[in-house]
């Protein structure tokens, strides 16, 4: 099986870079480590639509790819352009568009015989929500793809812990605000650490980037690995993003027995799910979903883990995430992507 998968470079980052700036980044780099015969094409410009897609269709016929995997909702990986590629999309959005435009484009792909995978059931509601309110077409998705999976040995568990709440973020103002739990906890004594990424001058995020770049407890531009190591020494970790489509940093925590704590509108979270679920009690232990903002019961709920068992936590995350499980559900809904090429556009070679 050949795969094809575009990358960008939006965030100044390569494919081979270190620096890993976000979940869409980690999880083509879980693909790349999964499969054998994997191609990246590197998308420079993500405006530069009319080269980016060439490059994407020769590449893939260049490289007899068996499918695309498009990650990204721009124009360049799924918009029009793109549509009659001879080799079958898999579509797999990870966030929680606000733009009208997103739903035509999933409605297209389908119309051209490709496929279209969300990461929650979350997701999915926002979607449906955004169809009704618009008065939009709304295609049957294929299926789910978690955005990530455990693999080789667990991580060593940190039971004397270094800090009360930890959280990960890219430096933007409106969605990740990772800055949120500074804010929330300046009044306390809790021992809380931020890590996040250095924003150039001239781009949108740099006026909160320069706000709060001399925070203490901050770190900056970490390796993945580093940054995995820090978080396994918090007690809780907090996902401040209200609105994310999936949460991989939730699966990160838990998978090191540190549990999470998730900042919520209407008391509902994507990453509720990614904990597995106790059998014979309904109460959920290893996520905790706290109001919007609420400071006093962020308190509560980082007070109420003093004492869990974190080895219980991460060999629970463990079973239910495991890499073979991943890769297995993942060749299937590759295979579901080019049956459905062929019965809609019957594949040839180019």
């Amino acid at each position: 099986m050949k795969i094809l998968l575009p990358y960008s470079n939006a965030h100044g980052r390569k494919f081979n870079d270190k620096i890993v700036v976000g979940g869409i980044e980690k999880f083509c780099h879980s693909i790349y480590e999964t499969f054998d015969n994997v191609k990246i094409v590197e998308i420079e410009d993500d405006t530069k639509v009319k080269e980016n897609v060439e490059l994407i269709k020769k590449s893939a016929i260049e490289y007899d790819a068996d499918v695309v995997i498009s990650n990204w909702t721009k124009a360049s990986y799924c918009g029009m352009k793109i549509m009659d590629c001879p080799v079958p999309i898999m579509k797999i959005s990870h966030g929680n568009n606000p733009m009208i435009s997103t739903l035509y484009r999933f409605y297209k792909l389908k119309e051209f015989g490709h496929s279209v995978f969300f990461v929650s059931n979350y997701q999915s509601k926002y979607y449906k929500d955004m169809a009704k309110r618009t008065k939009s077409e709304l295609i049957d998705i294929d299926g789910y793809i978690n955005s990530g999976y455990v693999k080789g040995d667990k991580p060593k568990i940190e039971y004397d812990t270094k800090y009360d709440c930890i959280t990960i973020g890219r430096c933007d103002p409106n969605e990740k605000k990772p800055f949120l739990l500074k804010k929330l906890l300046k009044d306390t004594k809790m021992k809380t650490l931020v890590m996040t990424n250095r924003i150039k001058k001239g781009r949108p995020e740099y006026e909160y980037y320069k706000r709060n770049k001399d925070m203490s407890d901050t770190l900056w531009d970490l390796e993945y690995e580093d940054v995995m190591n820090n978080l396994s020494k918090s007690m809780t970790f907090f996902q401040t993003f209200w609105q994310e489509a999936y949460g991989l940093t939730t699966l990160e925590a838990l998978s090191r027995g540190v549990p999470v704590i998730l900042n919520t509108r209407d008391n509902i979270h994507a990453a509720e799910t990614i904990q597995k679920r106790y059998l014979r009690f309904w109460k959920q232990k290893h996520c905790t979903k706290i109001p919007l903002n609420d400071k006093d019961a962020l308190i509560y709920a980082i007070n109420s883990y003093r004492g869990i068992d974190r080895k219980e936590i991460q060999d629970m995350t463990w079973d239910k995430h495991s890499h073979d499980k991943w890769k297995s559900h993942f060749e299937n809904c590759i295979d579901k992507t080019i049956e459905n090429f062929k019965k809609r556009y019957p594949i040839k070679k180019y």
